[in-house]
């Protein structure tokens, strides 16, 4: 059967690839080769799978473990059990690839909301393309392989179901995916309470709308079963293996100044990097959107973008959450209202779709899955990006070079007999590799550790009475970094009693 166009009925049935769907496509698709491209460090993503492997094989762990300098009964709050436990999974089922191609999925699926959303407000596949890639550029440096990742998917989900919901596109009984989202994110990763920190900004937003009788503000109904949903999505939260005591972890987290001055991306951002550089460049765009907003934004948009806002200027490590709301709903206010864009664009400039466009699809597509983990290595890549890559077995161009794998097997053949000092990032994949045989000076878990402990750790990498310290803390073996360590480095050199066992490009070992 042939219809007036030419096309037969069952064709009409497939979405049409018009010119202008293109630039969204190119969008998410650069973005796509760059998350997959992105190397992972050894700081988290080796201890958390470690953490997933106990939690397989002997259920959840409540204390210290790994480090020497920290009593083994040192309480620890594992808090991202389960998202630990699904990366051990997925290593036990396809090795290493798996894991980074699940956090490349996530990324992708992610940033696919994000332009979605950004699309279904602003009605603008160009304005949608555009955001989406700026939201994607705050993110450059949160892109390594770690627990975080499982709440980059639960963030988007809650925030564009609530959009959507406020806006009358869905009904009432699509809210009992939130309670189910939160019961998960509570058990992968200590962001969960930005899910409460969105869903407060609907409720408090959408009230005012309410009752200043703005154009269309939800019914009371409507606005009592966001009232209702929001006090199941706290009550999800509850499910964890510590119960309310979750919130004291975060907390405690959060309000650690002396800690977190330790480490970069909790400190305020600064414009050192392009993620930073595009954070404040988005500000400034908020800002010109909002003051020359072709479409007001709402009470809710604009809670949502200062609270936001307001964290990320307070942590690097928040400027990816800014980037997912922020940038749909600048799309919004810049462009024009929906009936007066639809008619901007004649049939011919928004391209009548055909199989061109089809086939740019799919070469885009082609490109995305040459770069994921199984396949990325046999590519022609530049050598500059090759050399930053350790040499793992199974897992080639997917872990920094700062991952200590010959070093680690160097200890393994001939492990240090008494006590190790390492560099702290060395630590994650020491855990992985070398525990319960060794155990270690330091690692990632910032709150684990007391703050006179990384001054101590911070006064070893400079030098500081260096034979001392080392004397003090019955230190017998040294793992360092060149390239992160290079005064400690310089000093082994010239420690009377000490020898260099082991060094590659990067790594040393040293023995008493």
């Amino acid at each position: 059967m042939i219809d007036t166009t030419g096309q037969s009925a069952h064709t009409r049935v497939l979405p049409r690839i018009r010119l202008e769907h293109l630039w969204l496509a190119l969008a998410l698709s650069t973005i796509a080769v760059f998350i997959s491209m992105a190397p992972t460090v050894p700081n988290d993503y080796w201890w958390h799978l470690k953490v997933g492997e106990i939690v397989a094989t002997e259920g959840l762990p409540t204390t210290n473990r790994f480090a020497w300098t920290v009593p083994n009964e040192e309480p620890f709050v594992y808090q991202s059990w389960l998202g630990e436990w699904l990366f051990y999974m997925l290593y036990t089922i396809g090795g290493h690839p798996l894991v980074i191609f699940t956090r490349n999925v996530l990324g992708i699926v992610t940033f696919t909301l994000v332009a979605i959303e950004a699309q279904r407000r602003s009605g603008a596949w160009r304005v949608a393309a555009l955001v989406t890639v700026i939201a994607a550029a705050m993110t450059i440096n949160n892109l390594t392989t770690r627990t975080q990742n499982w709440s980059w998917l639960p963030f988007m989900l809650v925030f564009t179901l609530l959009s959507r919901y406020s806006d009358g596109q869905l009904p009432a009984r699509w809210l009992l995916v939130l309670p189910l989202t939160m019961a998960f994110w509570v058990n992968v990763h200590g962001a969960f309470v930005l899910g409460l920190m969105l869903v407060g900004a609907f409720v408090v937003g959408e009230t005012l709308r309410r009752l200043l009788k703005q154009p269309r503000a939800l019914t009371v109904q409507r606005l009592r079963w966001l009232y209702v949903t929001t006090a199941a999505m706290a009550l999800a939260t509850l499910v964890n293996p510590i119960g309310v005591g979750v919130y004291s972890y975060v907390s405690a987290l959060l309000n650690d100044n002396a800690i977190q001055s330790l480490i970069v991306e909790w400190q305020p951002p600064a414009p050192r990097s392009i993620a930073e550089r595009a954070f404040f460049g988005s500000v400034l765009l908020v800002i010109a959107a909002f003051a020359f907003a072709r479409r007001r934004p709402t009470i809710t948009d604009v809670l949502l973008v200062c609270g936001l806002a307001w964290q990320a200027f307070g942590s690097v490590r928040h400027v990816i959450w800014f980037g997912l709301v922020a940038m749909p709903i600048v799309a919004q206010v810049v462009s024009a209202p929906r009936p007066l864009f639809a008619a901007a664009l004649s049939e011919r400039e928004r391209g009548a779709g055909g199989v061109a466009n089809t086939l740019v699809v799919a070469l885009l597509l082609s490109f995305v899955l040459a770069v994921q983990p199984w396949t990325k290595h046999s590519l022609p890549l530049p050598q500059e990006y090759r050399a930053q890559f350790a040499d793992l077995p199974g897992a080639p161009q997917l872990f920094t070079s700062g991952t200590p794998y010959a070093a680690a097997e160097h200890l393994r053949a001939d492990p240090c007999r008494g006590r190790l000092f390492n560099e702290m990032g060395y630590g994650s994949y020491l855990v992985w590799a070398l525990y319960p045989q060794t155990q270690i000076f330091i690692d990632p878990r910032i709150e684990l550790y007391p703050f006179e402990l990384w001054q101590k750790y911070i006064a070893i990498n400079r030098g500081d009475d260096l034979a001392a310290r080392l004397e003090r803390f019955n230190i017998s073996c040294v793992l360092l970094d060149r390239e992160i360590q290079p005064a400690l480095a310089a000093q082994m050199e010239q420690l009377p009693g000490w020898q260099r066992s082991f060094n590659d490009t990067r790594s040393e070992v040293w023995r008493r």
